[in-house]
Parts: C-alpha cells; structure tokens; sequence
C-alpha cells in the first residue's frame, strides 16, 4: 500500500523510516540523538556547483560548510570569501587529513572524482557525495565504490531526477501495476552520454524500479574530436538495454530528426508517460482515453535524504553509490559494444573507458580536425 504524505517532514522534526516512497514513524533514540547534531561539510570544487552543493547543505539547517578545497588558489580563496570559511586548499587529501569533517561534497569534473572520493573514505567521513557522472569508467567507479564500502562511508552520486515528484509517481504507478507488466521504455536526448546521457539512462531505471541490467548493444559515431568537461564524448549514439524481466530501455543520442516522444513506458496493459505541470499520463484498460495523475506526495531532497541515511531514518538513499555504478555501467557498455562489434552482458568488467580504447587504438579516427569541449572550451576554443 503507498501511503500519500501531503509534505516532508525531515528527521530534524520527525524521526521517519522511508522505504521506497512509504514513511513510517519509528522510535529509534539514536536517530532523534542524531537529529541535534550539525554536521561539517568540506567541498571538494569551488565551481559553479561546488557552490550550489554548498547552499543546498546550508539550507537543510543541520549542516556547517566549515572548509573547501580546489586546485585553483584564487578560486578556493574566493570560495572561501563568499562564504565565510576560516579554511581553504588547493590540496584535497591535506583538507581531508587535517579537518574533522562529517560529510565531504565532491564537485570536480568527473574524470577526476575517483582520488578525492578514496581520500574522504580514508579520512573518516560518514558520507561523499558526488555529481553526476559517477567518474569516466567503470574502473574508477569500482573503487570508488570498494573504497567507500571498506571505510563504512555512505557514498552518494547526484541524479536528483530520482527527486522530482513527476518522477516518483510515475515510479509508484508502474509499481502498483498502472500499465500492467512493464516491457519498454524509450528515452532520447543529446550532448554526450557523461553529460546528459547519464541522467537520461540513470531516470529510466529509477522510473523502471531500478532493475539490474543483463545485456546491451548499441552503436556510436565519433568523427570529430569532440569532449565533455576534459573527457572524450560521442558526436552520436543508441543502444538497447534489455533489464531483467526481459524489459527492453531504448536509448537515442544526437540521432537525426524525425524524434521519437523520449518520455514513454509501455505495458502489456497501457501506456504511462509525461503530461503537463508535473502531471503524468495514463492509458489502461481501467478507464476510457488517457487519465491525468498528480503526484501524490511532495519529496525530500537529496542532501536532507542523505542526512537520513547516515542517521538510519531511511535504508538507503535513493541515489546511492550502487546506482551510479550501474548507470556508468551501461554508459561504457554502450562504447564497449561498438569495441567488441557485439552484445555486452553485465556486470561490465572493462575497467578503462572503452570509448579511450577506441580512439587511442585508432578503431575511430577524427575526420574533422580540432579539438573541441561542449562544456569547458579548451584554450584554443576561446581565441
């Protein structure tokens, strides 16, 4: 049974269980003890989003951001100017060494994710939290992982789309059987699979129930030499994912128009997908044309929740570390099935990026000349 809860109340208030969108009143005494406590932040990235992380942990009203850290001085100083730290770095594992931290935020590009996550395991940290990609292969990504499982650190990777409301009712309705068993998804979008490929897959399997994926094929182009945030992108790319269940998800990147509507699940008894103002669409047999659905319930928010796993008021926290594993799994199984010009099961065990092995093998050569970042323009790019 899903119970509705008009609005959320965060463990500072109310000491709550949550499990899969449900809410429980328990009477556990360590999570109200811990409801008191504030907890000291450390930011590993004093950019744009190094900044939002920052303002997010404030806002929940149970965090300090007391100390920041960025290989650039002048914008850990400025970072650390905007918002009063008595502290500063341009080295991340001395940060971590030296401040008596609880919950370490890492916000740096994602080929570089993996040494500042291992060190903030390593110093004693209750929690990481990342951006989104997880990191730029399953290598990294995997030690992340044992890293943080290792030192009993809670490791988050920030797909905040698990957060949005139309997203967890359309979740719940697949999972009350709304559109009877599940048997596609179609998802389409553009600009690189690290980019925004991962929120696009990462959405389709929160949506889905989060099943494990058995296989994959696709097929990619690469002809200019193009890049996201340092690492090496696609120009073009599809795949189809078969999840257990025998669920197939389709995927589409930058492919030429005619488009496909990227936002639909089908069943074997009905349609769900997107409608307007946050609202979802429903076409069964219970009820003639198409059916408007509101969220019934508003949602925490992914540095509230995160506070709730580590004082056990949730089990786990939507976007942990495991998901971000699987969503960076398909992502390179993508680049591995052009590599082994075949279908690719899972679990991936390709520890370097496929798509690197690719290139530096010479099996995708440039046919247009120049560099070029979709996100961070190379020096070259700015002349």
């Amino acid at each position: 049974m899903v119970v509705a809860v008009a609005n959320y109340l965060t463990a500072a208030n109310c000491s709550l269980l949550i499990a899969d969108n449900r809410w429980f009143p328990t009477a556990d005494k360590k999570v109200k003890q811990m409801a008191d406590k504030t907890y000291r932040i450390g930011i590993i990235g004093c950019g744009g989003m190094g900044r939002s992380h920052a303002n997010n942990w404030m806002s929940t009203g149970r965090a300090e951001v007391v100390t920041a850290s960025d290989i650039s001085e002048e914008s850990a100083e400025q970072f650390a100017e905007e918002f009063g730290l008595q502290t500063r770095y341009t080295d991340f594992g001395e940060m971590c060494e030296k401040e008596d931290l609880d919950i370490v935020s890492i916000t740096t590009w994602q080929s570089v994710r993996a040494e500042p996550t291992i060190a903030a395991a390593e110093s004693g940290v209750l929690g990481v939290i990342t951006e989104k990609p997880m990191a730029a292969s399953v290598g990294d990504a995997q030690d992340m992982m044992d890293a943080c499982e290792k030192h009993n650190v809670k490791l988050v990777v920030g797909h905040q789309r698990r957060f949005s409301p139309q997203n967890c009712e359309a979740r719940r309705l697949i999972q009350e059987g709304a559109i009877g068993q599940p048997q596609a998804m179609l998802r389409r979008d553009g600009h690189g699979l690290l980019n925004r490929g991962t929120h696009e897959i990462d959405e389709m399997r929160y949506i889905l129930g989060d099943p494990d994926p058995l296989w994959l094929i696709g097929q990619v182009a690469r002809k200019t030499d193009r890049w996201e945030r340092r690492v090496r992108t696609e120009d073009l790319c599809m795949a189809e994912i078969c999840f257990e269940g025998g669920i197939r998800g389709l995927y589409e990147s930058d492919l030429p128009e005619p488009v496909l509507r990227g936002d639909a699940v089908y069943g074997d008894d009905g349609q769900l997908r997107r409608g307007e103002n946050g609202a979802i669409e429903v076409l069964n047999s219970k009820a003639a044309g198409w059916q408007v659905i509101e969220p019934r319930q508003s949602e925490p928010n992914q540095f509230d929740e995160m506070l709730a796993w580590i004082e056990g008021s949730v089990d786990e926290h939507r976007n942990a570390g495991r998901h971000g594993l699987c969503t960076i799994e398909i992502l390179m199984a993508i680049y591995e099935s052009l590599r082994l010009q075949d279908v690719v099961t899972f679990p991936l065990k390709t520890r370097p990026n496929p798509l690197d092995l690719l290139v530096e093998g010479g099996k995708l050569p440039v046919f247009v000349e120049g560099r070029y970042d979709i996100r961070a323009p190379f020096p070259e790019q700015e002349k």
